[in-house]
């Protein structure tokens, strides 16, 4: 055996020890995509959960504030109609006293 042929066998060694490395090291490296592809959308995931919580946080809030305003309308309108029918019953009350004198003055 010559030295040429020495050092050609040996680089067919360390050839093929390379391919034998990088195929052990493929499923690894996919792996390894696959874990980052995950964090990334974990992190995405968490992103959207505190952006949809502070939706829901603010939609809360504006409830809260339309049912007090619902609360203030509806005892509002209360009121209102109280007034109406009072001020009705004064109107029919007059009218009424009208009829009853015989023309008025």
């Amino acid at each position: 055996m010559t030295q040429v042929t020495t050092i050609k066998d040996a680089a067919d060694r360390l050839q093929r020890a390379l391919k034998n490395l990088e195929n052990s090291l493929n499923p690894l490296v996919d792996k390894i995509h696959t874990l980052e592809q995950k964090n990334t959308d974990a992190r995405e995931n968490d992103a959207d959960r505190a952006r949809l919580a502070n939706e829901l946080d603010e939609l809360k809030s504006e409830h809260d504030s339309l049912k007090s305003k619902e609360a203030e309308f509806t005892k509002l309108a209360g009121e209102t109609t109280q007034e109406l029918d009072a001020v009705i019953s004064e109107v029919l009350r007059v009218l009424g006293d009208d009829d009853g004198n015989g023309g008025g003055a």
